[in-house]
């Protein structure tokens, strides 16, 4: 009966000490969620003006005899503005769809892990939050209603079809490749 007791008493310190853990994390992340954003900087754009310069007027020479000549008047250069040629912006190019592979079921399943009928089913807890914050942008709904969405699509190519047409991910990215292997294991 005593070791009952003992045992009651500390589940009940590791709970107390479990719920001033999440007090703690709570308190981090609402006094995150309470910083203020920077505001974006303004670059302003930087643009020369030029100055004609006005030609002075030619001096009246009085005449003077043909074996002098009159000096010859300089006049400087206008100065010209400098141009600062835009470039244009270039839109990203769609990442290609990785290539497929024509292998044995047996295979694909050491390759890609047991094949399940729910992609939630084949994410991690870790994957998911990693997949929420590299792939969605912290945005959990979208990423319920992306994986809702897949798991209604028929195969392989519809889905990374889906992915491409919907997001900008680069596909060279370990979070996007680890993606790529779970929706593997959804649609063999």
């Amino acid at each position: 009966m005593e070791e009952l007791i003992k045992y009651f008493e500390s589940l009940e310190a590791r709970l107390a000490a479990q719920e001033q853990r999440i007090a703690t994390l709570e308190a981090k992340v609402e006094a995150l969620q309470n910083q203020p954003q920077p505001e974006p900087q303004v670059v302003e754009k930087i643009v020369e003006k030029v100055v004609e310069v006005e030609k002075p007027a030619e001096p009246v020479v009085p005449e003077t005899p043909a074996e002098q000549e009159p000096e010859p008047v300089i006049e400087p250069e206008p100065v010209k503005e400098p141009v600062i040629p835009e470039e244009p912006v270039k839109e990203p190019e769609p990442k290609p769809a990785p290539e497929l592979f024509d292998e044995p079921q047996a295979s694909k399943a050491v390759l890609y892990g047991k094949p399940v009928d729910d992609i939630r089913q084949a994410i991690s807890l870790g994957d998911r939050f990693l997949y929420q914050r590299e792939l969605f942008g912290q945005n959990a709904e979208l990423m319920q209603r992306t994986l809702t969405d897949l798991n209604a699509l028929r195969s392989f190519d519809e889905a990374v079809s889906y992915i491409m047409t919907h997001f900008q991910w680069d596909a060279d990215s370990s979070t996007y490749q680890q993606f790529i292997v779970t929706l593997h294991r959804r649609f063999g």
